[in-house]
């Protein structure tokens, strides 16, 4: 049998260089993506769009993988319906996003015909563009609705002026890159200043009887953030009305965790109607969302 040594060469996939991108999880473990890189771009931060044969499109921000674009609907209903619906029907009224140029938080807090203004605060003037292009299901059902308003600013800024102006929200959702973990000559993460104590202080003042939640990574594989935050939140909010909840995202490989400051009773109970445009959430999903691992527990009693 003759012996095949030359093979063809590979035809052309269409727009972009495919690449091997290795994504740190920790120490010596990686997430790879075999992915055509169709975006890179150096800057305020570096950002990369891949395009995958499983995950669709991926966005990275220093490295690190923000979402996919089929698994993303996953993280941004847990993190918005989830708080809206421990609220009385029709509270929330006015919404402040801190991070969120990505618009999948807008998109899903839109949904509520009750919400009548919602701000997404992101530093970095890239990144709403970016999603316009390459990521368009997650905008908003409509793009220009009247409710929304983008501003291209540092949100620990922005919430300084919003405290001096007197201005109030029903809902804060920081929904930002996960903070830097290392020593302060080494920081590349501009989110780094929304997990803090004074930020969190700020917050209250400009949320006082509303909702309050954050992102606070995946805790097996990042359990130093999510113990940074409880102790945060521990400091600033009644230990009373802190909840913490998780969703499962697969392309972040395990739960996701999320701390909510929530002043109204019952939370882990839906308060409103069930939506029919959603993927992810429903009111069993609610429910059994505040439902943690024991070894969540466990690490969490090191705060107390």
């Amino acid at each position: 049998m003759k012996k095949e040594v030359m093979a063809k060469a590979l035809p052309s996939e269409g727009k972009g260089v495919k690449v091997f991108f290795a994504e740190f999880v920790n120490e010596d473990y990686v997430f790879g993506y075999i992915s055509r890189l169709i975006y890179g771009e150096s800057g305020l931060q570096n950002i990369y769009i891949l395009e995958n044969k499983f995950w669709g499109r991926l966005l990275f921000i220093n490295n690190n993988l923000q979402f996919s674009s089929r698994d993303e609907f996953i993280y941004h209903e847990a993190l918005v319906h989830i708080p809206i619906q421990s609220a009385p029907e029709g509270y929330i009224k006015k919404v402040l996003i801190c991070g969120g140029g990505d618009f999948g938080a807008a998109r899903e807090v839109l949904k509520y015909p009750y919400v009548e203004e919602v701000v997404i605060v992101d530093i970095d003037p890239r990144i709403p563009k970016l999603i316009k292009e390459y990521f368009p299901e997650l905008l908003p059902e409509d793009p220009n609705d009247p409710r929304l308003t983008l501003i291209t600013e540092d949100a620990y800024v922005l919430v300084d002026k919003f405290l001096r102006e007197g201005r109030t929200f029903d809902l804060v959702i920081v929904d930002s890159t996960d903070p830097d973990i290392g020593d302060e000559a080494n920081l590349q993460e501009l989110s780094h200043a929304l997990f803090g104590v004074d930020f969190h202080q700020k917050l209250l003042k400009i949320c006082p009887q509303g909702i309050i939640v954050q992102q606070c990574g995946t805790p097996f594989t990042m359990k130093n953030i999510l113990l940074g935050v409880y102790k945060i939140y521990r400091e600033v909010y009644p230990q009373k009305e802190i909840y913490i909840y998780r969703a499962n995202v697969p392309s972040f490989g395990s739960d996701n965790a999320y701390i909510m400051r929530c002043p109204f009773k019952d939370p882990q109970r839906p308060k409103g109607k069930e939506l029919d445009n959603t993927l992810y959430y429903n009111f069993e999903i609610h429910e059994a969302s505040f439902a943690l691992p024991k070894f969540w527990k466990e690490a969490l009693k090191e705060c107390e």
